[in-house]
């Protein structure tokens, strides 16, 4: 079952505990919405995840990510081809509009640590 939008926002509320998460919505932002499980997988890589844990990193957060994208294909078995898109929702959109300087204010700090 497909975790609700709701919820996922509620999690996505703790920029500590869901920074990986943020780094995939931020980067879809980024490339206009839609992008491929190879490209999330670089960054993913950029930010230090093992080659040993990074496609189970992938799997766990798109399927946190529930409602919040969509993914083209198995979810449990992202392809570099996979793509991935966030959601038009209203909600979620105005959720990204009053969470997004504050996250990336947050991960600055964290990544210059």
């Amino acid at each position: 079952m497909t975790r609700p939008l709701n919820e996922v926002m509620r999690q996505l509320e703790n920029y500590t505990l869901s920074w990986h998460h943020w780094l995939i919505v931020l980067y879809l932002l980024k490339v206009g919405g839609s992008g491929t499980a190879g490209q999330i997988l670089s960054i993913l890589k950029k930010e230090g995840f093992s080659s040993h844990s990074i496609m189970q990193v992938l799997k766990r957060d798109l399927v946190e990510l529930g409602e919040a994208i969509d993914v083209e294909g198995d979810i449990e078995n992202p392809q570099d081809a996979t793509v991935v898109t966030l959601t038009s929702d209203p909600r979620f959109q105005s959720f990204l509009k009053k969470h997004l300087k504050s996250v990336v204010a947050s991960l600055k700090t964290r990544s210059s640590r």
